[in-house]
């Protein structure tokens, strides 16, 4: 009698067609034949369905318990409440001392002094990007930091993977630098490309195919033509929205959501507030956004995003979940404890903070 491991590939195929991640890794645990068929075949990391719950927060790595030279990830699960250790085969070297800038479509980006990395923990896939290399004759402000005491390592404020809107299985990267810069990279290139050296960018999205970011009083957009990109628009935030902030932007129900995040007060996220992009409107740019509904906002270092609370475990309808996220405060949170963190549940119905 045939044992499990030779159930034929095609039908162990059909089947992982109907199961969600977590099954699939439990289906993976059966043998090492069903595990080197189905562990290819995941996806990076689950994949982001904005009216589904988030699946996983990613809690912490260490070296694997089987394998010293591997990484043991481990997860935490918002809809079970629960926690899942997940081995893979990146080697735990070539992560462990450094720092994580963010992640999003499953892949974790991190960088050291030299190197930027993205991995998927799940499929053991591990990029070394490119080194970031400035214009021929640009003299700016970025490059006489990268010439004193900081690296381009070091200014790298914030790193976002994204769906290349030309290709549904490309990869984009933006990288966002201190104190001015945006620059991105596609998977099928070999090198960054600059979109700006002038503005310093507080976060940037890939919205209906194009590439949003936003800086202290503007809007900016690029138009994205094959391996180059075009700037397509910029656009004026209002006076009243110039304060001491945070800017955010985020994709929810098919529309572009700016969150400013005041940070006048000492330790304080007071307050928040959330605008609605009319591109359609020259005259008004931004109309305040009441509510979000039944779904939570959770804002922090890496993409920002909107999920339903149907079934997410503990979470509040129609509130916005911030970690700290100031770029200096987490580069000294490296080194020392520091007890003023500013992170909180704002209420946007009842206008509270917690």
């Amino acid at each position: 009698m045939a044992g499990w491991a030779d159930l034929p590939l095609d039908l162990l195929d059909s089947i992982s067609n109907h199961l969600d991640v977590v099954s699939l890794i439990h289906l993976s645990a059966v043998c090492t034949s069903w595990a080197s068929a189905i562990r290819c075949r995941l996806p990076a990391l689950p994949s982001f369905d904005p009216d589904q719950p988030i699946p996983w927060l990613f809690l912490l790595v260490e070296p694997s318990t089987s394998n010293p030279n591997h990484s043991d990830f481990t997860f935490y699960d918002l809809n079970s409440a629960s926690s899942y250790c997940v081995p893979s085969p990146i080697p735990y070297p070539y992560i462990s001392g450094h720092r994580w800038l963010g992640s999003n479509n499953g892949w974790l980006a991190l960088i050291n002094w030299h190197q930027l990395h993205l991995i998927s923990p799940l499929t053991g896939a591990h990029l070394i990007l490119p080194s970031f290399k400035f214009p021929d004759g640009y003299q700016g402000i970025l490059a006489h930091y990268w010439s004193k005491d900081m690296t381009e390592w070091s200014t790298c404020m914030k790193v976002i993977p994204c769906q290349d809107p030309d290709r549904r299985s490309g990869l984009l990267v933006l990288a966002l630098f201190w104190p001015h810069g945006l620059a991105v990279w596609k998977d099928l290139g070999n090198k960054w490309t600059w979109l700006d050296l002038e503005q310093r960018y507080q976060d940037a999205i890939v919205y209906s195919g194009k590439i949003y970011a936003v800086a202290h009083n503007f809007l900016h957009c690029w138009e994205l033509t094959g391996s180059s990109f075009k700037e397509w628009d910029i656009r004026t935030i209002t006076n009243r929205m110039l304060k001491p902030q945070s800017n955010y932007l985020v994709e929810f129900g098919g529309k572009l959501l700016m969150v400013c995040r005041n940070r006048e007060w000492s330790r304080l996220s007071h307050r928040m507030s959330v605008y609605e992009l009319d591109l359609y409107r020259r005259d008004v740019l931004w109309k305040p956004a009441e509510s979000i509904g039944d779904h939570a906002m959770f804002l922090g270092m890496g993409y920002s995003r909107v999920a339903s609370t149907f079934a997410l475990y503990g979470a509040q309808g129609n509130c916005i979940y911030y970690v700290d996220d100031d770029y200096f405060h987490s580069e000294l949170c490296l080194e020392q404890p520091f007890p003023d963190h500013d992170s909180g549940v704002h209420n946007l119905k009842k206008k509270t903070y917690e």
